[in-house]
């Protein structure tokens, strides 16, 4: 298991005012779903009700989906950035 952080959404914070979750985990998917056991609010921000991923996730400033996406491998100090979709016009 790595020893990695998650970075919440801007604006979200943890029940203790943490902007991020610590968590030991061996993919992405298993930190992302720590994090949501840490804090459930995160949940909606991450995925969609039918479980499809709804924010991007980055794992050092690399999209995910262009790695394995959330089964890639975590190493000790790998830094996960959950960024919701952005729209305007």
């Amino acid at each position: 298991m790595a020893a990695v952080s998650v970075k919440l959404p801007v604006g979200m914070v943890t029940a203790t005012g943490e902007r991020e979750v610590a968590c030991d985990a061996t993919t992405v998917a298993e930190a992302l779903d720590r994090a949501i056991a840490a804090d459930p609010r995160l949940r909606p921000r991450v995925y969609r009700d039918d479980g499809r991923m709804w924010a991007g996730v980055f794992l050092n400033t690399r999209n995910i989906n262009a790695l394995q996406g959330l089964d890639t491998p975590l190493a000790d100090g790998d830094r996960l950035s959950v960024v919701p979709p952005i729209s305007g016009g």
